[in-house]
């Protein structure tokens, strides 16, 4: 429930909300009979993934006639046979064969909560959302998030409320310094996930069952790693289930013990042994991304495929009637994802690097792209390390009695600073000491015996995060890199992924014409173009991108 404290009320991580919003399978009931029986046995007017599964099973080997979905569950109703249990017998059969039930239903939920919850869901490879940014939404000093465990300690509740605020104040001189749009990107990262978020989470069935087993798990341990609010959430699960129609499959799957998709997720414990981190510990903890494991087998069916790739985008860059660029473009693309997926196993390339927190947490929303990353506890406990020596400095430094400078060098082993901070020690300074500020308060929240995921409530998302990318040739050529290299992408996101396209380029020479912006297809897609696309097309102005624009929406 909400905090109030102070005339204020805040939002806790206990305070989560979820609206079904939609879900799949479901059916309208035709059948006025049929209909009364289900408002009245489980209050719905449609058959949901249970019913329409469960009976669709039976109609496989004599083809899918969905009408004759109702008169078979009346025929089982009218022979006295129980439609709950006759449903649960039907699909119990399936449910632990494999994934295809797992994804034929499923639901769309509506969830208001702490930003954790993006860092908590959005990881899932089989989901997709729309989530509150941080990028784009400026949040203020009145929508702080509290972690629920502060409720009745007035003397940490004050000190954490304090040390949020301030982080706020210096928003607006973040924005005047670099400009609304990079000084809320810049300013943003020293936030913490403590501030309100809606997600739009569409899932199948079997994440739904993913992130039970993951709250399971983290159950069974002395120590919680998986925030507060996936645990409620978790605890939600079954009705929400039982209210789009597929509450009998929702708890047979999660009994089936058979894994379900990747999740891309920091909320680990720290003492687990980590992939990603042992490979950057191998690389010295390295600044710099490195690429560690390359396979490439370039037969000559792949050189003709790429020779033939070149040749249509030849001809489509050349192209300047905006209508036939539409269809060249199209053509282009066809032939790459063609290409793409027939040699895709032909080249492997695992990239060592690291991220903010923050960008990390626009990363892992790009399922197809398997990746590794470390615990954020982990992450958080070496940026608190790090400050709690330099804090003594860091607090000079910042009150002005002192003229020593700041080791950018050594901050940045453990947390990102942006470029147009380091030349600025009008900005450079705030910047570090609210960091600092924020992960000393977060050790104090450890040695009074706070839980560690209630201290994450005060961490920056700007502590640095150990990852490993693991590129094939689709991902570099075609569905994430070329993404990563558009200058939309988040500032510090693009930075990194120009620095990995240099050492993939050398690992890979002959995709280097290929390892380009998303633009590479022939025009830009975005609102506004860039020098990217003007740097491929000549003559590329406002006036022929919104032209090509209006051809490709018609």
């Amino acid at each position: 429930m909400a905090l109030n404290y102070q005339g204020r009320t805040f939002l806790t991580d206990n305070d989560l909300k979820v609206n079904v919003l939609g879900f799949f399978p479901g059916m309208e009931i035709k059948n006025l009979r049929l209909k009364e029986i289900f408002e009245r046995g489980s209050g719905r007017d449609f058959l949901g993934g249970d019913e329409i599964i469960a009976y669709s099973q039976s109609l496989v080997s004599g083809g899918m006639d969905f009408v004759a979905v109702e008169d078979a569950i009346l025929g089982d109703i009218d022979a006295g046979k129980e439609l709950k249990k006759t449903v649960f017998n039907k699909t119990a059969t399936g449910i632990g064969r494999g994934h295809s039930l797992g994804g034929l239903s499923g639901i769309v939920l509506g969830i208001h909560g702490t930003k954790m919850i993006d860092s908590g869901l959005t990881g899932f490879c089989m989901s997709r959302s729309l989530v509150t940014s941080s990028r784009r939404r400026e949040t203020t000093s009145e929508e702080i998030a509290v972690p629920e465990c502060l409720r009745g300690k007035d003397e940490m509740l004050n000190e954490y409320l304090e040390i949020s605020r301030d982080v706020f104040r210096v928003a607006e001189q973040f924005k005047a310094q670099i400009g609304k749009l990079g000084g809320v990107e810049t300013f943003n990262k020293v936030i913490p996930y403590n501030n309100p978020a809606d997600l739009f989470w569409a899932v199948p069935l079997d994440t739904l069952a993913g992130l039970s087993f993951e709250v399971r798990r983290d159950s069974e341990g002395s120590e919680k790693f998986v925030p507060r609010e996936l645990h409620v959430l978790a605890g939600m699960l079954p009705e929400l289930a039982e209210r789009a129609g597929m509450g009998i499959m929702f708890r047979q799957r999660v009994n089936v013990p058979r894994d379900t998709y990747f999740h891309y997720n920091v909320f680990k414990n720290p003492k687990d042994p980590n992939y990603a981190l042992e490979k950057a510990e191998l690389n010295g903890m390295s600044l710099e991304p490195r690429v560690v494991d390359v396979h490439k087998e370039i037969t000559p069916g792949f050189c003709k495929g790429l020779a033939r790739l070149n040749q249509l985008r030849r001809e489509t860059m050349s192209e300047k009637n905006p209508a036939e660029l539409t269809k060249k473009a199209m053509r282009y693309v066809l032939a790459l994802n063609q290409f793409s997926n027939e040699y895709n196993e032909s080249v492997r390339l695992k990239v060592a690097d690291s991220l903010s927190w923050r960008v990390w947490s626009e990363q892992k929303r790009h399922a197809t792209l398997r990746q590794n990353v470390e615990s954020v506890y982990s992450g958080a406990r070496r940026a608190y390390s790090t400050m709690k020596e330099m804090w003594s400095v860091i607090q000079r430094v910042a009150s002005g009695s002192s003229s020593a400078q700041l080791d950018s060098a050594e901050l940045e082993k453990v947390i990102v600073i942006d470029d147009r901070l380091k030349q600025r020690p009008e900005l450079l300074v705030p910047y570090v000491y609210h960091t600092a500020r924020q992960l000393m308060f977060y050790g104090k929240m450890l040695e009074q015996g706070f839980e560690e995921r209630d201290a994450l409530f005060i961490v920056p998302k700007n502590i640095r995060l150990r990852t490993l990318e693991h590129y094939d040739l689709i991902n570099l050529i075609d569905l994430e890199f070329p993404l990563r290299l558009c200058s939309t992408c988040e500032p510090e996101r693009n930075a990194s992924s120009w620095k990995k396209r240099a050492i993939i380029a050398n690992a890979l020479p002959e995709l280097e014409s290929f390892l380009q912006p998303k633009c590479n297809v022939g025009y830009c897609t975005e609102g506004k173009p860039c020098k990217n696309v003007m740097g491929f097309r000549e003559g590329y102005d406002l006036n022929f991108h919104n032209a090509v624009k209006s051809e490709m929406l018609k």
